[in-house]
């Protein structure tokens, strides 16, 4: 597993992360974050074509915090949800079982594709500011981890299918973004994006014949699959450096233990801060 291809970017907050250390577990890796965490809850999205294992990695990390006793939430970051109130992360809404339904028809429109990702941006801050700080204060916590299907780069993925004569299109733009806060990548980038990458013929092997849209998940990997590591360069550059590759065609368990192993290691690089703002470096935020 690697960072982005990316060189390492010049940044004034650069060696100042924060990242929670699990007792007891060692690790080779080291992923320093690239700038300084601003609560105690860290957001962990997760990216990669389809039949990567994004739903899976999230549901097995999430089962392992909450072993561990660390609050935690799954959301929807980019594309739609379907309001139907079956998860935490996906609670009953009127207007996301309409809007949900009208995305998968013929009719919906890039403004409508667009209109939906500034209402899931919204909605992951509330999350990330409001919900999930309560959850780890109410449980005496030291902190939280908010999981994210799908972010910054399958908007980015969108935004570029739709605009391919466009050099830099934004990724919330201005016009689907009729009221409320003003959404920005910067505003709802994840802290770090594990970007699950697999060659081709493996994704296209995890298809089932049995599954009723097999059909439009070949056509998807077939014209997709390739674009996840490229499309990095759409970010706004000081947000480039927080995209992480994961080797996704190993073993799902094998996949699950690396990104285990990054977020676990007790001690970061160089001068880097594990402990959030505020808090003494002597005081190091220790789950458990």
């Amino acid at each position: 597993m690697e960072r982005s291809r990316k060189p390492p970017l010049r940044s004034e907050n650069r060696g100042a992360g924060w990242k929670p250390a699990i007792p007891g577990v060692e690790s080779s890796c080291r992923w320093p974050l690239p700038f300084e965490a601003k609560s105690r809850v860290l957001t962990l999205g997760f990216e990669g074509p389809n039949r990567a294992g994004k739903g899976t990695q999230c549901a097995l990390l999430q089962a392992w915090l909450i072993r561990l006793g660390i609050p935690s939430l799954l959301v929807r970051g980019d594309g739609s949800r379907t309001g139907n109130g079956v998860t935490s992360g996906d609670p009953p809404s009127r207007w996301w079982q309409q809007m949900n339904g009208w995305l998968h028809s013929s009719q919906a429109t890039y403004h409508d594709w667009n209109v939906a990702a500034v209402r899931l941006a919204r909605e992951l801050l509330v999350w990330r500011d409001c919900v999930l700080p309560r959850c780890v204060a109410a449980q005496g916590a030291p902190f939280g981890v908010l999981l994210v299907d799908r972010s910054l780069l399958s908007r980015a993925m969108l935004v570029r299918a739709m605009r391919p004569g466009d050099p830099s299109p934004p990724l919330y733009p201005e016009e689907a973004q009729t009221r409320g806060q003003r959404i920005t990548p910067e505003a709802v980038c994840p802290d770090l994006i594990f970007t699950l990458i697999a060659p081709r013929e493996v994704l296209l092997s995890r298809l089932s014949p049995l599954d009723p849209k097999v059909g439009f998940r070949r056509k998807l990997i077939e014209e997709t699959s390739g674009r996840f590591q490229d499309v990095v360069q759409y970010l706004p550059e000081e947000l480039q450096d927080r995209v992480v590759e994961v080797d996704a065609a190993r073993p799902i368990e094998e996949v699950a233990e690396a990104i285990r192993e990054g977020l676990t290691q007790g001690h970061v690089e160089g001068s880097l801060k594990i402990c959030p703002p505020g808090v003494p470096e002597a005081q190091e935020v220790q789950s458990g």
